[in-house]
């Protein structure tokens, strides 16, 4: 350390400390010696060691302490070890150049951190947040990501060890507020994962355990973008509809509306992934949009990546029919799992607000219907089935520009998109957030003026709830082309959003809620599977040579013509059977309100739901009389 030293006296061959000579020589010889040493120092200072002639100065942005030891230049970080005689010993090379230019705190002032600087091998500049609770333990998890981003590390164990302590003891004057997420942010502030959009009060960072791929990348300009991808949607409405849903992924806030997406549901080769193609180029490359083919907690981390954008994910069949429910309401809701820490307590849980896009050759009700689950009316309303087919035999195209045939627009518009892309997002975002004061209320105008103009009065809760994300997407899409990015005529968007709702209304079958139809759709094929086995005729019932009933469910009784021929059936449902079986998994007061709404349930004078006639063999019971128009009440 270049110090001086002060010994007691001490006899040869023994072993003597400052309290045995205090013992035997007393505090004034003690004291004596201790000033002697102090005016040696004072005499004679101590010399420092001098770095090394290529490393003598280091970036007052990455500055160490008083006495450090590592320096920087050019070549990398390097570090001096002095021997017992405070001679410098060769400089050790820790990795390459690397700089601390701040640390790194949330806005409750923890989790701190450290913002790194370096360039690859490549000659990239790379920028990455790395929390300090990285570097507790032997920091491997922290050199393995500097390494995948191209930091050349030594491997000398040493040098690995040094590491840590280079980035612990920097002292960089800046600081730095960390968000671990991307998106909106307090002031009107746009986080992305390299990029801060916007004026904050304070330098923004996002901060990340792990380095994930930025995928919002460009590539040509905007002009080639908009003429020769986006042009080629005008008159197309699921082009359109696409394109305009890539841009509500980033007004969806301002909307005030939830998460929730919707999905093309089509035939092979009939246009999908080209749609969800053009969708992925208003943000970057083909590797923008996603695969369903992940597990649940996985796509929770996709999903927070992409907090204020659109998530686009291909091929739903790829994902295992018995999650795909819980995906659709953790997607939309925003909100991944709780999970606890090692201590028990529980960690701070992902959250996220986006917008789906995804495609599939069956809906979501379909695919979890090949493991027998049943599709809630909540999971169909926060990820709605869209036709991909636009009615006229060319899959999701309409106009075909000036191509031969719906084959070849579609080759083209997946080549033309791997050449341009990344441009849109990038303008739409600096349009917005320039005008982030006023965004609100003219995303909200627009959807109130929309609903007005799109839904009818008699619609329930469920079809204006969707029809308002429909919405968002056509005045997404008509903000984007205000802003002059997509070259489209104005009302474009709107028409394509309008014609998509309609198409999912005509699909869905109605303007009610998706439960009531669920509902009697359920009650029909409980009648339908077991009408005839399950139900004893109630004609028939004395009938000794009649077939007899095995698990019984109630009695039916016919009605016939003048010819004596059966023209339908009146059921007669026993209520134990009713309530654990015909009514699985809904409440059964909700199923016999929707029946005696629906004109189908015929009950007492007197009695809310139930009857009570004299049944053959049982006497008087209390049973749910079903009318034989149940099976008219069928959607097209």
């Amino acid at each position: 350390m270049g110090g001086f030293v002060a010994w007691p006296d001490a006899p040869e061959g023994q072993n003597v400390d400052f309290n045995d000579w205090a013992a035997s020589g007393g505090l004034e010889a003690v004291k004596a010696r201790i000033e002697g040493v102090i005016e040696q120092a004072q005499a004679q200072p101590a010399a420092q060691p001098e770095p090394p002639a290529e490393a003598k100065t280091q970036s007052r942005k990455s500055s160490g302490p008083k006495h450090d030891r590592f320096t920087i230049d050019d070549r990398g970080v390097w570090f001096t070890e002095v021997d017992q005689d405070g001679r410098p010993k060769p400089p050790l090379w820790v990795c390459s150049k690397l700089e601390v230019t701040a640390q790194t705190r949330d806005a409750d002032s923890r989790e701190w951190g450290y913002l790194l600087e370096f360039s690859d091998p490549g000659g990239n500049h790379r920028t990455w947040a790395a929390p300090a609770k990285m570097l507790a333990g032997d920091g491997a998890e922290f050199r393995g990501v500097l390494l995948s981003l191209g930091l050349r590390i030594s491997t000398a164990t040493r040098a690995r060890q040094l590491l840590a302590t280079y980035v612990q003891t920097r002292q960089p004057e800046a600081l730095a507020r960390c968000v671990d997420r991307v998106g909106w942010h307090p002031g009107g502030v746009y986080v992305l994962p390299d990029d801060v959009i916007g004026q904050a009060c304070e330098r923004l960072i996002f901060q990340a355990e792990v380095a994930t791929e930025n995928t919002l990348r460009q590539r040509g300009t905007l002009d080639q973008w908009r003429s020769r991808v986006a042009s080629y949607a005008v008159g197309n409405s699921r082009l359109t509809f696409a394109i305009s849903a890539a841009f509500a992924g980033m007004v969806l806030r301002h909307s005030g509306e939830g998460g929730g997406g919707f999905h093309l549901v089509g035939a092979s080769s009939s246009g999908k992934s080209t749609a969800l193609r053009l969708a992925a180029s208003v943000y970057g490359p083909a590797n923008y949009a996603q695969n369903w083919r992940s597990t649940s907690n996985a796509i929770e981390g996709t999903a927070a990546a992409h907090c204020d954008r659109t998530l686009i994910l291909d091929e739903i069949a790829q994902i295992d029919a018995r999650e795909v429910g819980e995906c659709a309401y953790m997607l939309s809701n925003g909100t991944g799992k709780a999970r606890a820490s090692r201590t028990g307590q529980p960690r701070p849980r992902l959250t996220w607000l986006l917008m789906l896009l995804s495609a599939g050759e069956v809906g979501i009700a379909q695919h979890m219907a090949s493991v027998n689950k049943t599709a809630r009316a909540g999971q169909e309303l926060r990820l709605v089935d869209l036709p991909a087919d636009a009615g006229l035999n060319m899959g999701v195209f309409e106009r075909l520009h000036d191509k031969d045939s719906p084959q070849a627009l579609a080759q083209y518009l997946g080549k033309a998109a791997n050449v341009y892309h990344g441009n849109a997002a990038r303008a739409f975002l600096e349009h917005i957030v320039s005008r982030a004061d006023a965004l609100r209320e003219h995303m909200r105008s627009a959807l109130d003026r929309l609903i007005l103009e799109w839904v009818p009065e008699a619609a329930s809760g469920q079809v204006h709830r969707v029809a308002r994300r429909f919405a968002v997407v056509g005045a997404a899409g008509e903000l984007a082309t205000t802003a002059g990015l997509t070259g489209w005529p104005a009302g474009e968007a709107e028409r394509a959003a309008r014609r998509c709702f309609q198409d999912w209304l005509a699909t869905r079958g109605g303007l009610g809620n998706s439960e009531d139809r669920q509902m009697l759709a359920q009650v029909r094929r409980f009648l339908e599977l077991h009408g005839e086995g399950r139900f004893t005729d109630w004609n028939r019932a004395d009938d000794d040579h009649a077939p007899r009933t095995l698990s019984r469910a109630g009695f039916r009784k016919a009605a016939k013509d003048a010819a004596g021929d059966v023209e339908s059936w009146t059921y007669y449902v026993l209520p134990e059977t009713f309530k654990t079986e015909v009514c699985a998994g809904f409440d059964v007061k909700a199923v016999l309100r929707v029946l005696r709404d629906a004109g189908h349930l015929a009950p007492d004078k007197g009695r809310p739901f139930d009857c009570r006639p004299r049944l053959p063999g049982l006497g008087k019971a209390t049973v749910y009389c079903i009318k034989p128009s149940i099976f008219e009440d069928v959607d097209d």
